[in-house]
């Protein structure tokens, strides 16, 4: 008799083993994460109504004491929408949630002003137009590097499995952890990326580029600015 025991074990242990397999297994097949990123194409609205002097005071790099030719407003608008679908093991109390993340980015509104104080048909507005199509094109550029590099920190994260919750794990256990991740992780980053984005735009604005729209079209910029250069 003083084998049963030994013996009975044997017998359970392989077969609780295969269970917990097949709980793994299950959960793998049926409650892989869903990782979706969308950037939306920036698109503009172009307005020519504004004098340069209320330009000034919108521009986050513009000194007091100089004039704004032209203005390129681009205003991140980052929706993160999460879920969790959970599935329980009743023989041991764990659960595999499966994270649900959907990130949405887009520039809106994306804004572009030229100064009213030049005409539509002339070189200066075409000048300064140009210019601000250059800033146009660093968002756009961005937006696909940045849908890119989120997809690719989702995935790395979060990988191809599920999230295995331990048994007596409080109520809502899964979705707690993806918003702490999304709080404090995920939003982090992609400030991150967009401060860089924003970086990139001062880069363009750099004194001789200033300097070279200022005196362009035989002075007429210089001359509708007045002394502001």
């Amino acid at each position: 008799m003083r084998y049963l025991l030994p013996f009975l074990a044997a017998l359970l242990l392989p077969g609780a083993a295969a269970a917990a397999d097949s709980f793994l297994a299950r959960c793998d097949r049926e409650m892989a994460p869903v990782l979706e990123v969308k950037a939306e194409e920036a698109e503009f609205d172009l307005s020519s109504s504004v004098s340069s002097k209320v330009l000034n005071t919108r521009g986050s790099y513009a000194s007091a004491n100089q004039l704004t030719m032209g203005l390129t407003s681009g205003t991140n608008r980052t929706e993160i929408t999460i879920d969790a679908p959970g599935l329980r093991d009743t023989a041991t109390g764990r659960e595999c949630v499966s994270p649900h993340i959907y990130v949405d980015m887009a520039y809106k509104p994306l804004q572009v002003f030229v100064a009213r104080e030049f005409h539509q048909q002339s070189c200066a507005y075409r000048t300064v137009y140009e210019h601000e199509m250059r800033h146009v094109q660093i968002y756009r550029d961005n937006l696909p590097v940045l849908e890119r590099k989120v997809r690719e920190a989702l995935q790395q994260r979060y990988g191809t499995h599920a999230l295995i919750i331990p048994a007596g794990a409080p109520a809502n256990a899964g979705i707690d952890q993806l918003q702490k991740d999304v709080d404090t992780w995920l939003r982090p980053y992609i400030r991150e990326l967009l401060a860089d984005v924003e970086h990139q735009q001062t880069l363009l604005d750099t004194p001789e580029e200033v300097f070279r729209l200022s005196h362009a079209c035989l002075g007429e910029i210089e001359k509708a600015m007045g002394s502001s250069f």
